[in-house]
């Protein structure tokens, strides 16, 4: 019995960099995956979200504000072949100051855990394996995923067709 272990990988591994944008992450220069488009790409895969793919418990933890102000997110992600846990870690607070809760941690810290959890599968490994810091990758999945359509040569279509010059005229007046 022959089993392709990366099937799924190699269906979900590149990422259109159209859903792609450059962020700065504590000092860090990184390439963010828009949520959407990952969660587009699971739907696709597993179907919808919460039926096909998603977390079956989501527990936070709050004993490290004091210490270290973050939540830890545990959750069990399932997919149709399996599970697993994954545990996260979030900010409380949106400034240095640690005077401005961020209201959307809870929002966050489960969209960053889905975005760890569908990694571990490969969808959109070529940003976690830092092919997007390489130019040359970047303009070649641009391509990939946005072909430049074939310029039409009017002249050569119409003596296909046998078109004189009249009918071509009269079929694409300028």
């Amino acid at each position: 019995m022959s089993t392709n272990n990366l099937e799924l990988w190699n269906k979900v591994e590149k990422t259109n960099p159209k859903y792609t944008k450059p962020a700065n992450i504590g000092g860090l220069k990184i390439t963010a995956i828009a949520p959407q488009y990952q969660i587009m790409l699971a739907t696709e895969q597993f179907g919808p979200y919460g039926k096909g793919f998603g977390f079956k418990s989501i527990e936070l933890d709050y004993s490290l504000i004091s210490t270290f102000k973050l939540v830890v997110f545990k959750g069990v992600f399932f997919h149709p072949d399996g599970e697993f846990t994954i545990i996260n870690s979030a900010k409380m607070y949106m400034d240095r100051k640690e005077s401005m809760v961020d209201a959307d941690f809870a929002k966050k810290i489960e969209t960053d855990a889905l975005t760890k959890a569908l990694s571990k599968l490969g969808f959109n490994a070529d940003v976690f394996m830092g092919r997007f810091d390489d130019h040359r990758y970047v303009s070649e999945i641009t391509a990939e995923f946005n072909p430049t359509p074939p310029k039409i040569d009017i002249a050569e279509v119409a003596k296909q067709c046998g078109w004189t010059n009249q009918q071509v005229c009269e079929s694409f007046p300028t």
